[in-house]
C-alpha cells in the first residue's frame, strides 16, 4: 500500500480553529464532531492511498463457476465513510454564526483545503 502522509492530529487542530468563533455552549457540542472529523479525514486518506494503489474493484470467485468483479471493501468503506464526513462537516457548519451562506461555505472550504 502506499504510504499515507496525513496527519490527524493537525487535522483536528484545524478542525478546532473553525469552531473558535462560535459560543462556549456551541464549542462544547462540536468536540466529538470534531474528534470524528479528524479520524474520518485520516481514514479516507488511507482508504484513498489504497484505492489509488489497487483500484475501485476487485475479483471474487464463489465456487468452481461464480467470479467476476466487484466492488472492493475498501471503495465500499470509501463511500460510506465519505458520506459520514460530510455529513459531519455539515454539522459542523451549520452550528458556525449567520453568514451569507456563500461566504461561510467559501471560509470553510478554503480552510479545510488548507495543505498544511
Amino acid at each position: 500500500m502506499a504510504r499515507v502522509v496525513f496527519n490527524a492530529a493537525k487535522e483536528l487542530k484545524k478542525l478546532k480553529l473553525i469552531t473558535e468563533m462560535l459560543p462556549e455552549d456551541k464549542r462544547k457540542i462540536t468536540e466529538g464532531l470534531i474528534a470524528d472529523a479528524a479520524f474520518m479525514a485520516e481514514q479516507l486518506e488511507k482508504l484513498r492511498a489504497h484505492i489509488s494503489e489497487n483500484g475501485w474493484s476487485e475479483e471474487y470467485k464463489n465456487g468452481e463457476n461464480q467470479f467476476g468483479k466487484k466492488s472492493s471493501v475498501e471503495a465500499d468503506a470509501y463511500v460510506k465513510v465519505q458520506k459520514s464526513y460530510a455529513s459531519v462537516i455539515k454539522q459542523l457548519t451549520d452550528l458556525l454564526p449567520e453568514q451569507s451562506e456563500t461566504t461561510a461555505g467559501a471560509e470553510i472550504m478554503a480552510f479545510l483545503n488548507k495543505n498544511d
